[in-house]
């Protein structure tokens, strides 16, 4: 887990390599600890909405660069269809209320590489998340 403005945030996520090398992210689970909430569901999606995003970002294709540019091309996003399994468990308590919308963003990417990691003994440590890159 991490620490980021003011609350606590841990992530889990069960993830798998595909025919072709693409990575297949069934659930994630998060447990936030950022103080009082005053609306659980608002916190809610902004954990999702950052996993979403964060989750997009690490397993996109990397850009292709030629002669030192970046080549201009249209990224494949996932589709809403594909999203996995999001479960957030909020630990909420007295302590002041802490920030939220970058947490979700911050961890997925580590998750989902131990995950990765965890089923097939090999550690990916460069973004994006490429299992069939050198």
């Amino acid at each position: 887990g991490i620490a980021a403005f003011g609350s606590y945030i841990a992530v889990v996520a069960t993830a798998s390599v595909g025919p072709g090398g693409a990575i297949a992210v069934s659930r994630i689970v998060a447990a936030v600890d950022c103080g009082r909430v005053v609306n659980p569901a608002l916190v809610r999606q902004q954990i999702e909405g950052g996993l979403i995003a964060g989750l997009a970002q690490a397993t996109a294709a990397a850009p292709t660069i030629r002669y030192g540019q970046i080549v201009a091309t249209t990224p494949k996003m996932p589709r809403l269809a594909d999203v996995p399994k999001i479960e957030v468990e909020l630990l909420a308590n007295g302590a002041p209320s802490g920030g939220v919308s970058g947490l979700g963003f911050a961890v997925i990417a580590p998750a989902v590489a131990n995950a990765l990691a965890a089923g097939s003994g090999r550690r990916l440590r460069k973004l994006p998340l490429d299992p069939m890159g050198a």
